[in-house]
């Protein structure tokens, strides 16, 4: 087995498409994968992600322009959080920003390496005005087999210890190691866990996945698909295009705006931007919950104060952790408070009692654990915090 995908038919995973490409999209019933990543750990194929390489003694002037976050700031072995807006200051995706020796790597899962090549290149029809004396080098890597893989949850720190050492354990977050086979680990996670993305050649990156397996067992590590992201990521939120269609969602609404440095000189929707964070959002995200722990919510639900509309659900889920239905609404922003009562939710099954509460939904576990006191697997230790 060469690559990933030989793994996953293999195991006869169930398949999706995300971004373009063919991945699982879950591997148990989602109970099981549900449980692994927010109590031990579960390994997912991540290589739907974008993964765009620019290069040359201008490509940090580039890249800035094309992000929301500040790439002047990232030093080797650094990363960046940022988001891709569109000339109106809405959401196009987002992305991480690896800086290394070689010049940055840009990783996205929702905007495709074509979408990805094409800004830049847009960019660099400013490259007067971002003052680009050579002209950088653009390359497409998932086209050259590469991918990525995700360990997520509690004690996957621990499970990634035993194959690379303690090094993993200092990784501050949002920081990158080089590792064996020439891959890379980044420590992230957009969903309140221990993350590691560990980026490279398909072909290595299969090998580690079946050596992960192998070293996860006694963690109870699971391999995944993608669809358990239809919970976590209501549980805590981040930017989700398959969830967000349809609307021109901004920063500000979407309350990311710490994704965005306004104090830098250029970069794409600036100006609309601005406008809309001086003049204020007319709604905002806000977390749902009904009254009634049994109650369903859907999206397109609305959200009534007084018989009047004030709010549309964008996104839901069952919560396991919460053992109720949850939502993210847009909420009119006068109404866009946490923790606020007197909200009725306008259901198929009726109209259910609400109320807004703030974001996320969960206290991971993964928040509670620390590598220097607990453990999965050693006895002499607690497995997590009391």
């Amino acid at each position: 087995m060469n690559v990933l995908h030989d793994v996953h038919m293999a195991h006869r995973a169930k398949m999706g498409r995300y971004n373009n490409k063919t991945l699982p999209a879950a591997y148990y019933e989602p109970a099981i994968e549900y449980r692994a990543v927010r109590e031990n750990a579960l390994l997912v194929d991540y290589s739907h992600m974008s993964l765009v390489r620019v290069t040359g003694e201008d490509a940090w002037a580039l890249v800035n322009y094309c992000v929301s976050a500040d790439v002047a700031t990232l030093r080797d072995e650094q990363a960046l959080y940022s988001l891709v807006l569109n000339e109106k200051g809405a959401v196009r995706g987002d992305v991480y920003i690896l800086c290394a020796e070689a010049g940055y790597y840009l990783l996205s899962e929702n905007i495709t390496a074509t979408e990805m090549v094409a800004c830049l290149q847009s960019a660099l029809n400013k490259a007067d005005e971002l003052d680009i004396q050579e002209t950088p080098e653009i390359s497409v890597l998932d086209d050259a087999g590469w991918g990525a893989i995700l360990l997520e949850g509690p004690y996957a720190w621990e499970i990634l210890a035993e194959i690379y050492g303690f090094d993993v354990i200092g990784l501050p977050y949002h920081e990158f190691m080089q590792a064996a086979e020439a891959l890379m680990v980044l420590r992230c996670g957009k969903h309140g866990e221990y993350a590691y993305l560990i980026v490279g050649e398909q072909a290595a990156l299969t090998q580690l996945w079946l050596r992960l397996l192998a070293v996860g067992e006694k963690f109870q590590l699971k391999a995944g698909g993608l669809a358990y992201q239809q919970t976590v990521r209501v549980e805590n939120p981040c930017w989700d295009a398959l969830r967000y269609q349809g609307d021109l969602l901004h920063p500000v609404e979407l309350q990311l705006q710490w994704a965005v440095e306004y104090g830098k000189e250029h970069f794409v929707g600036k100006a609309a931007i601005e406008a809309i964070a001086h003049n204020g959002a007319a709604r905002k995200l806000i977390g749902v919950l009904p009254l009634d722990a049994s109650a369903e919510i859907r999206v397109d639900d609305r959200l009534l104060v007084d018989k009047q509309a004030v709010g549309q659900v964008i996104n839901s889920a069952y919560s396991p952790a919460r053992g109720s239905s949850i939502a993210l609404a847009m909420i009119d922003a006068e109404w866009a408070w946490a923790d606020i009562k007197g909200f009725t939710l306008q259901t198929a099954a009726g109209e259910v009692a609400a109320m807004t509460h703030n974001l996320p939904f969960l206290y991971n576990l993964s928040m509670r654990v620390s590598p220097t006191e607990h453990s999965f697997i050693d006895g002499t230790k607690p497995r997590c915090a009391e």
